[in-house]
């Protein structure tokens, strides 16, 4: 059993309403208090903290702090909540906390930190509540709490039998001082966590009655679509929109600059009409002429040039270093060098961006789905004029996220047209604007070199990382720091056990927004680090597999970038794993071949992908099955973890076999999934998902399953004689079959 304190000072008693009664409430660390009862008269509800009420009549509601967007937190962090609790959880309610109710940054969702980062405040949250009520129900039988048991939403006596539901005690519950400590469950006891459960949404998203933002709509609100300067930074020299207004349903034409940064809004003129497809209509009829600014000319063909040329000189900065790699001479025979490119991606959500805006007498309401509510918040009061305590946010679900969310351009957008309306008006971005308007995955390249001894031993490791930075998270780093692009293997984190190595970065700026996609930078770098790890063995006569585990079995675990610690043995058993179910050792019919790839997401989870496939004819394929494995330690759950890998490992494949975005005169040339292709459920392998056995603190499984699929896939195309150093492959004349 777990024994956590819980301070006096993490908890707040203030007074009633009007009537004069008692409101007892209190927080968990890192979150607001709330009030919870009426007095004891009046009393309807106990509602202990942010995350939990109960209701006279039973009824148990959980708010859910984090942005819901397919991941499934909606169901995961409720179980936490529940598993404390001793709750019935198929009687649940899930809700959506209100922004506001909780500590700033604690709505924000993102990095796959929903479950590990709420992990001890949801089940101090629940076990709090579950001890309230069983003090409460022993006050009243005048008994021991020790004779008092919590049991699917009852108290027991267990002596008598008798018992209490938590709706009978939630108004005692309320009127007693709050526990300085509580204890938590130990792992092995656990009832509900560990127990696949379908999402608590599930049937509302099947029969089409799941609200997203794109489906709210507001008394008088208006609808705008909106044409973009088509170069980032550039501005409006004219406009006519006589023909647009004469369009039926168009009610006015707005205009608006630019936010002046390079990675935030561009300037437009916004089509307003009664309903979405007069605007769609009125923004085709406008005239517009552009000043695309000084950088209209750039392109991705002449970037990867650049790529190529910079990658053999001096990196801007050395980013970490271990040993001396200068000082290990081999012959050329003992050595290996090999360069990876990947381009700019799009997040391509299923539901395109769209927000709701009102703004009257200083005062903003917003509508619609963010990833980082607050930071949006902050944003809008600067580059708006509004003060932060006058915005009012309304989050709704968002159909898929997967990092475009964390930009919140399309909300800034909304509340630059409503501040020249006099009504609510929701912002829709039609399949073109998503694409040609994203905020895109860096485009990357990589220059990786290794030397090894005569006996076999593996002693230096070089990466060169190139890549457009995601700007707003890289400009004004102070010395030292570690740009985010070398996150996720290119620099401390590192986990192979290699005595020498040296990790190298330099950004190159191009003039198109970008911004996290789901994987951040491991789905970067772990392309480049598995594919010239597998290189090295295959050169050396290695089995990859056992080359892998030789360099982490037996590495003590290390600190990480941001403190966490790398444990290379997890990652060694996510391997094996995807090995043993692969059947790597297995005899093979003739022209089946397997490769594999792994990797450590931000010290919390490990995974790994094994792919078989069958070799047609020179570059031509079928994938025959993937494997995915991962630990991340404690399984919530299972079902919405298979989840979230198989979705991982498709998100993967696409980026392997076919995603790209490219650029022309500083303009994206993707406009439709005709032209950005997705994988299609016909293009689907079998995928096969297992789990590590585990008792570790849980980690991230969002987008843990994303980085290894390309390597993976590469490495069984080697095993063929065949070796991909660029993605998509379809670019060298890659072909597969279904």
């Amino acid at each position: 059993m777990t024994k956590v304190a819980i301070h006096r000072r993490d908890f707040l008693k203030i007074s009633s309403w009007s009537t004069g009664g008692l409101m007892l409430g209190f927080t968990v660390p890192g979150f607001s208090a709330i009030a919870t009862t009426l007095p004891f008269s009046e009393c309807d509800f106990f509602q202990p903290n942010a995350f939990l009420r109960i209701d006279k009549d039973g009824t148990i509601t959980i708010f859910v702090g984090k942005q819901e967007m397919g991941q499934g937190v909606n169901t995961s962090l409720p179980m936490i909540v529940a598993e404390e609790l001793e709750a019935d959880f198929q009687k649940i309610k899930v809700e959506i906390a209100p922004f506001g109710t909780l500590a700033e940054g604690a709505h924000d969702t993102g990095g796959s930190m929903s479950v590990t980062g709420s992990w001890d405040e949801l089940r101090k949250a629940g076990a709090v509540a579950k001890n309230m009520l069983v003090n409460a129900a022993a006050k009243r039988w005048n008994v021991n709490p020790g004779l008092c048991k919590a049991e699917n939403g009852t108290i027991v006596h267990s002596t008598s039998g008798t018992s209490l539901t938590y709706g009978q005690l939630a108004c005692d519950a309320a009127s007693l001082p709050v526990p300085t400590e509580v204890t938590l469950k130990n792992v092995r006891d656990f009832k509900l966590i560990g127990k696949e459960q379908r999402k608590k949404n599930l049937k509302d998203i099947l029969s089409g009655k799941n609200l997203y933002g794109i489906d709210v709509k507001i008394p008088g609100m208006l609808h705008a679509v909106v044409a973009r300067c088509p170069v980032l930074g550039g501005d409006i020299l004219s406009v006519d929109d006589t023909a647009a207004k004469l369009v039926p349903g168009v009610v006015t034409v707005v205009q608006y600059s630019g936010t002046g940064t390079p990675m935030n809004v561009r300037a437009g003129v916004a089509v307003v009409a009664t309903n979405v497809w007069a605007a769609m209509k009125g923004r085709r009829a406008l005239k517009i002429t552009w000043n695309e600014g000084p950088q209209n000319q750039e392109s991705t063909d002449l970037l990867f040039q650049t790529f190529k040329t910079r990658a053999k000189e001096t990196p801007a900065k050395i980013v970490h270093t271990a040993g001396d790699v200068d000082a290990v001479k081999t012959s050329k025979s003992l050595s290996l060098e090999a360069e990876y490119a990947a381009p700019f991606l799009a997040h391509a959500t299923m539901e395109p961006m769209n927000f709701i805006a009102e703004v009257k007498d200083g005062k903003c309401e917003l509508w619609g789905g963010l990833q980082l509510p607050d930071w949006t918040v902050n944003d809008i009061s600067q580059k708006c004029g509004l003060k932060k305590e006058n915005i009012k946010v309304n989050l709704t679900a968002m159909g898929g996220g997967f990092g475009r969310r964390l930009q919140f351009d399309f909300a800034i957008e909304a509340v630059k047209i409503a501040q020249q309306l006099n009504k609510p008006v929701q912002v829709i971005w039609d399949r073109a604007d998503d694409l040609k308007y994203d905020n895109y995955r860096p485009a990357n390249y990589h220059h990786l070199k290794a030397k090894w001894d005569k006996s076999g031993k593996l002693l230096t490791w070089e990466h060169h990382v190139l890549s457009t930075p995601i700007e707003w998270m890289t400009s004004g780093k102070k010395e030292g720091e570690i740009p985010s692009e070398n996150v996720g293997g290119a620099g401390k984190d590192f986990w192979y056990g290699i005595p020498n190595v040296k990790t190298a970065y330099t950004p190159l700026d191009f003039n198109i927004q970008r911004g996290w996609l789901r994987g951040v930078e491991p789905v970067q770098n772990v392309f480049a680090i598995e594919c010239f790890i597998d290189e090295v063995a295959r050169k050396m006569k290695k089995d990859p597999l056992q080359m892998r585990l030789d360099l982490l079995k037996g590495r003590q675990p290390f600190e990480g970038i941001w403190g966490g610690t790398v444990a290379p043995e997890r990652l060694a058993g996510a391997l094996e794993l995807a090995a043993e179910k692969i059947g790597w050792k297995n005899k093979r019919p003739k022209n089946r071949f397997l490769g594999i790839a792994g990797h450590m997401f931000f010290c919390d989870s490990y995974a790994a992908h094994a792919i078989e496939i069958e070799k047609l004819g020179p570059k031509k394929f079928k994938i025959v099955r993937i494997v995915s494995t991962i630990d991340c330690g404690v399984v919530i759950n299972p079902d919405g973890l298979v989840n979230q890998m198989e979705g991982g490992t498709v998100f993967g494949l696409g980026q392997a076999l076919k995603n790209e975005i490219t650029v022309k005169d500083s303009k994206v040339e993707q406009d439709s999934f005709f032209t950005y292709e997705l994988i299609r459920f016909n293009e689907v392998p079998p995928i096969e998902v297992y789990a590590v056995k585990s008792e570790a603190r849980p980690g991230g499984a969002g987008e843990v399953g994303v980085a290894t699929v390309s390597p993976a896939l590469c490495n069984a195309l080697a095993a063929a004689g065949m070796r991909p150093r660029e993605l998509p492959i379809k670019n060298a004349g890659y072909v597969w079959e279904t």
